[in-house]
């Protein structure tokens, strides 16, 4: 997976285009162009695909494979068309629903996240792990939308890259993560990260028991992540009561 990120990277950073397509609101040219350059790689090697920007893609290899990839080519494509420089790749490979696998990257400064059943979560190499904060008033909160009411955290942030910022929570540097949008979140958005927080000790909250069929993986999910059970219970409790 590190290889298709790695072609990602290269076609992001090859003079992408950040025009707006006809395809789906808030699609531009980039996200089809790293979705091309993922969807190479892995169709060749007789994996079964599903992306935000085309969908499930099978492989004539492995027809019946029981791998699907689930992937965001650019997760936080608006950031990277504003320059902002907060956009990543997600993976995650199921096998039989159940993660196993994730690699994220930063598109825009190389930070390389990864997590691996049975070995743990790393950053770059080197194993990470939650904060371990069990109280919202002295928490640093991640949000995707917006709160109607202030929910007692100490501070939050909205980086607009939820694979990022579900990293960020499994390496200790933000407490916790919560989508407080209408819309909720696709799986592409959260899978990859959701694996690294967990096997970076987080508690997670809203994607069931982490199997999934291919009906699951088509609906939307409002996740909370954090450093801790009680830390997730209480953002949940008090955000989504």
């Amino acid at each position: 997976m590190f290889s298709v990120a790695d072609a990602v990277e290269a076609r992001v950073s090859a003079n992408a285009s950040w025009k707006g397509t006809d395809g789906h609101v808030g699609q531009f040219q980039a996200d089809i162009d790293a979705d091309e350059a993922a969807r190479s790689i892995l169709i060749n090697n007789g994996y079964t695909i599903f992306s935000e920007e085309s969908g499930f893609s099978e492989s004539s290899k492995l027809k019946d494979s029981q791998i699907v990839v689930v992937i965001d080519p650019v997760d936080g494509s608006t950031n990277a068309s504003r320059g902002i420089p907060f956009f990543a790749v997600s993976l995650c490979a199921l096998v039989q629903g159940r993660p196993v696998v994730s690699v994220v990257r930063n598109l825009a400064n190389g930070d390389t996240y990864h997590a691996e059943i049975g070995n743990g979560s790393f950053k770059n190499g080197k194993k990470i792990s939650v904060s371990g904060q069990t109280m919202i008033s002295r928490s640093i909160v991640a949000t995707n939308g917006y709160s109607k009411s202030h929910l007692g955290w100490e501070q939050y942030r909205a980086f607009g890259s939820a694979a990022l910022e579900l990293c960020m929570v499994a390496e200790g540097s933000l407490d916790a993560f919560i989508d407080l949008s209408e819309s909720a979140l696709g799986s592409w958005d959260v899978l990859g990260g959701a694996l690294i927080c967990m096997l970076a000790g987080a508690h997670i909250i809203g994607l069931a028991d982490f199997n999934f069929s291919r009906f699951d993986l088509s609906k939307r999910w409002r996740v909370v992540a954090a450093g801790s059970e009680q830390l997730a219970s209480d953002l949940s409790n008090r955000a989504w009561r």
